[in-house]
């Protein structure tokens, strides 16, 4: 895709990424304790930023996320809390013992708890869904994909069950190359219902920025579809809960 056409869209990509973040139903995350905001000195250089540090505290452990106010958290962390007094203080600093979510990892913000698992939102959203990861308590990532909305994260015996609706991109057209391109999504998806139908979607694209029309027809097919993950200890797996595409539109 090219510079320009990429520009154009950048607007609506962000508008389209605020509708699915306010429409969302939200998760089911766990209730903590309590939930401390420390602000920090103020960016001289950067005077609207309002930087802080929130520590949000469970049964056995607190996340603290540092926010300078540009887009993604500069850290997230965990610390242990147990078998201590009292909870830890909430600081900027380090304390002993606290583990670094790894920046390689994962960029973005806290989301919440669930059981020993600690859920990343993305920092900002992509082809109209927002990206989550998902973490051991000693900040080890088992899994990130994207979703527009969640249905359930319920605990299991030996870890999670998430179910929502997963936002995916190919790497064919189903406008340019339909068969061909519908039967290496089934593969890669595990989806076994009819094509479908993308047309409308390419065709309003298409009309949106003429100039680009070709370039539109041959863009990545992105689709939503409801699925349900498994996370046991350190891995995952997952697969449609039906075999039906519910959205299907050119990438972004």
């Amino acid at each position: 895709m090219s510079t320009t056409r990429t520009l154009m869209i950048a607007t609506a990509l962000a508008a389209v990424a605020c509708t699915t973040a306010a429409a969302e139903q939200s998760a089911p995350f766990d209730k903590p304790v309590k939930v401390v905001r420390v602000p920090l000195p103020p960016d001289t250089l950067n005077p609207q930023n309002r930087p802080k540090v929130t520590c949000t505290y469970y049964a056995t452990f607190m996340v603290k996320e540092v926010d300078l106010g540009e887009l993604g958290a500069d850290q997230v962390s965990i610390l242990s809390t147990a078998p201590r007094a009292k909870p830890p203080a909430c600081a900027r600093a380090n304390a002993a013992g606290e583990r670094v979510f790894p920046a390689a990892a994962w960029s973005g913000y806290f989301l919440g708890v669930r059981g020993t698992y600690v859920f990343l939102d993305g920092s900002d959203g992509w082809q109209g869904g927002m990206g989550f990861a998902v973490f051991t308590a000693d900040a080890k990532k088992v899994v990130d994909d994207t979703r527009i909305r969640w249905f359930a994260i319920a605990t299991t015996p030996t870890g999670l069950t998430l179910r929502y609706r997963r936002t995916w991109e190919a790497k064919c057209s189903l406008f340019a190359a339909p068969d061909g391109c519908w039967t290496e999504m089934k593969k890669d998806t595990g989806l076994t219902g009819a094509m479908p139908d993308c047309r409308a979607a390419y065709v309003r694209e298409q009309k949106r920025v003429p100039k680009f029309a070709k370039e539109t027809a041959d863009d990545p097919t992105v689709i939503d579809y409801d699925v349900v993950m498994t996370i046991d200890g350190g891995k995952h797996s997952m697969k449609p809960t039906t075999g039906k595409a519910i959205g299907c539109r050119p990438a972004e």
